[in-house]
């Protein structure tokens, strides 16, 4: 529909006739026939809502927060739950059928497990909340009935909803229904009022792989993330992942994975959109973007995260867009760039990006050797994109590394070896004189990755002694189908 790049999260008006969606920090509503989006009220964070036949529109944030409920004027929102001890969040709110109440998914951790997860029921009046069921996943309550999903199962519990009272056991509806990565505690399946159900189900794995290969291209170990990402990047040490995700998840976009132990959780707990992850030369901290319209609209900040903290610290932000993309080995600056300039972001003192460096020529990737003498980039010339070498900061000396093309340049840790992919997918590495230009040695070619390169994302990561390589593999095998089934009550009977 028209006006709505970036929606989020639509929900229905009870007579059908509007969608309300989340975009650029509103809540919005636009009519099913078209038109332009008129605000329900502004919530800078991502939010999910739900509306009610008497015009009562009640919204979820993602982290930390209760449910709110909109004025009739649209001027203010108040909380309509409170958070229980240990609970974390309020999220995936729900109108009853009889629109007296409404229900909610009640977090108590914002990993993908959580076994103390529960779907409450409360009054619009007020009063304490009813818990309806133990559940890790948000509920869909309809006439007569609760959908939930268990362990990829779909089940309908009959309800007496003026009582809140579960009537019998479950019953088994479906087998295999999808678990979308984007929306923590969501399940695919949706079902109306009036007796329609749809839900996806899904064989194999929804994610990419990551392999480990040694430089003769065997095979020697793999991760598997529990989220969707986009790219990735190894931290100095070799213990952690950074993952950034393609979609804008209740707790952002970044995500850390353990290797040791092979656990994802939250980067941070900022929900809005972020970027670029990029370690510290100690691997204490990420920077990244954070992007709080989207990254469509200013503004366009740069913040960095403790491990284990979870709480973005701001480095910069302003009205242009300054992408991360390394950090100096002895910690005093970042690398940004917008395409065609890179500069230099001091972390103390006058913290603003300094151009060090301007072309017509697209560019992307930028990091630095070791000693900081050297920089190594891809740049898009005469449409092939290239990688080329530098001195630093003088931008001087400039060589082509890539004889046949290639993208995502990594340096070695003791910066005597250049890796990059070339056209055709192989992993290649050239011998460096450190701090030389001139002794940039003719690449060689170590193992095809089987990858189409992509010159602005981050396919692969080396560790320091460049001996072991982290390898995105798209997935395999993974197939997706809905299915609408009408009066499904009618299969219960």
């Amino acid at each position: 529909m028209d006006q709505t790049e970036a929606a989020l999260l639509p929900f229905w008006s009870p007579d059908s006739q509007f969608i309300g969606f989340w975009a650029g920090g509103k809540l919005k509503k636009i009519r099913r026939s078209g038109g332009s989006p008129e605000v329900i009220f502004s919530v800078p964070e991502i939010a999910q809502g739900t509306w009610g036949p008497d015009g009562t529109v009640l919204f979820a944030k993602a982290v930390n927060s209760p449910i709110f409920r909109v004025s009739p004027s649209g001027a203010t929102a108040t909380p309509a739950t409170s958070l229980l001890p240990g609970q974390v969040s309020h999220m995936w709110v729900q109108f009853l059928p009889d629109a007296k109440g409404f229900m909610y998914l009640a977090r108590t951790s914002l990993a993908a497990d959580d076994p103390q997860a529960k779907v409450y029921a409360q009054s619009l009046d007020g009063g304490p909340p009813t818990e309806l069921l133990t559940s890790e996943n948000r509920a869909v309550a309809v006439p007569e009935y609760l959908l939930f999903a268990r362990q990829r199962n779909l089940f309908a519990q009959r309800m007496e909803w003026s009582t809140l009272r579960r009537i019998g056991e479950p019953v088994l509806l479906a087998r295999n229904v999808a678990t979308p990565p984007a929306y923590l505690g969501s399940s695919e399946f949706s079902a109306s009022q009036n007796g329609v159900l749809i839900y996806g189900t899904a064989e194999g794995s929804s994610f990419d792989q990551l392999k480990w290969y040694a430089r003769d291209g065997s095979t020697i170990g793999s991760l598997d993330p529990a989220v969707d990402y986009q790219q990735f990047t190894l931290s100095p040490d070799g213990k952690h992942l950074a993952l950034n995700s393609f979609q804008q998840h209740a707790t952002g976009s970044l995500w850390l994975i353990d290797i040791a132990t092979n656990t994802t959780t939250p980067l941070t707990v900022d929900p809005h959109a972020q970027s670029d992850p990029v370690w510290s030369p100690d691997s204490r901290y990420v920077a990244f973007n954070l992007l709080p319209n989207g990254g469509s609209d200013p503004p366009f900040l740069v913040e960095k995260v403790e491990i284990g903290n979870q709480q973005g610290q701001p480095i910069y932000g302003d009205n242009d867009r300054h992408w991360v993309e390394d950090w100096s080995r002895d910690g005093r600056f970042l690398l940004t760039h917008d395409t065609m300039t890179v500069s230099v972001l001091p972390l103390t003192g006058d913290r603003k990006p300094k151009p060090v460096y301007s072309s017509s020529f697209i560019k992307d990737a930028f990091h630095l050797s070791p000693d900081g003498r050297l920089i190594a980039y891809g740049e898009l010339r005469d449409g092939k994109w290239a990688v080329f070498v530098a001195s630093f900061p003088a931008f001087q000396d400039t060589k082509q590394v890539s004889e046949a093309g290639g993208a995502q340049p990594r340096w070695r840790g003791d910066g005597r070896e250049l890796f990059f992919i070339d056209h055709d997918g192989a992993m290649m590495a050239a011998a460096v004189d450190r701090g030389s230009i001139v002794n940039v040695g003719s690449p060689r070619k170590l193992f095809d990755t089987g990858l189409v390169p992509d010159p602005t994302v981050n396919q692969y990561a080396v560790t320091q002694d460049g001996q072991k390589f982290l390898v995105l593999e798209p997935r395999k095998g993974f197939l997706e189908s809905y299915s609408v089934v009408l009066n499904w009550p009618a299969m219960l009977k």
